[in-house]
């Protein structure tokens, strides 16, 4: 794996091997996890700590970008085992909460993914900190990204010039792409969270799936854009 154990920039770790989505550690004020993955990747995200020196205790909080299953499935494990506070949007809170239910996928796929739901069973967690736009986490700045989800979000910090993308952006053999029309909530709201990212300025991009973009990812999400609005 090109990132395995790389600090991608200073303080931020991608965990290797990370199972359903990226997951990352930041380790500044203590560590703060993004993202969970999907069941066992508790398991790795400890490993990496460890090798970090750190251990589950050390996490402090806990920020979901939004509530898919790949990005919550390990949630309460994580919640339980470090006793961190739980971060995410106000919309997308009652999902990680239990009073709304997790997106659905229709068709034959759908079907697929509701067998998988019986192994990756969710366990409701309380949300402790419910951020709206522009609320800072230590350096970084939430950014609500509606359309993949009605309250997906991304971590900004423009000093280091680094923004989380959460699954606003895919990255498929190194170009980036918009999210998959299948999970996406809303295609219209997807576009303009492309476009409000494509209005910042970031050297690298740490997405929810597939590699980071070192260097002028902001020049290639806009290039995405432009693409998308011809």
């Amino acid at each position: 794996m090109a990132y395995k154990m790389a600090e991608l920039v200073p303080g931020v770790h991608l965990v290797d091997g990370s199972i359903g989505c990226n997951t990352y550690l930041i380790v500044d004020d203590g560590v703060t996890l993004i993202d969970t993955g999907l069941k066992g990747n508790e398991k790795r995200i400890y490993d990496c700590l460890g090798k970090l020196g750190y251990g589950p205790k050390d996490i402090r909080r806990i920020v979901i970008t939004h509530a898919h299953i790949d990005h919550i499935n390990c949630l309460s494990r994580l919640k339980a085992d470090t006793g961190a506070l739980v971060m995410a949007s106000e919309q997308d809170a009652e999902v990680i909460e239990g009073r709304r239910p997790i997106m659905g996928v229709g068709g034959f796929f759908g079907a697929f993914i509701r067998l998988l739901r019986l192994y990756y069973r969710y366990t409701p967690v309380k949300v402790d900190v419910r951020l709206k736009d522009g609320d800072k986490i230590g350096n970084l700045e939430a950014i609500l990204l509606s359309g993949h989800s009605a309250g997906n979000i991304g971590l900004y910090g423009r000093e280091r010039g680094i923004i989380f993308s959460s699954d606003t952006i895919r990255v498929l053999n190194g170009r980036v792409a918009a999210p998959h029309p299948r999970f996406t909530e809303d295609d219209e709201k997807a576009m303009e969270a492309i476009e409000r990212m494509a209005a910042l300025d970031f050297s690298v991009l740490l997405p929810g799936h597939g590699k980071p973009v070192i260097g002028n990812a902001s020049d290639k999400v806009r290039e995405l854009c432009h693409e998308l609005r011809r």
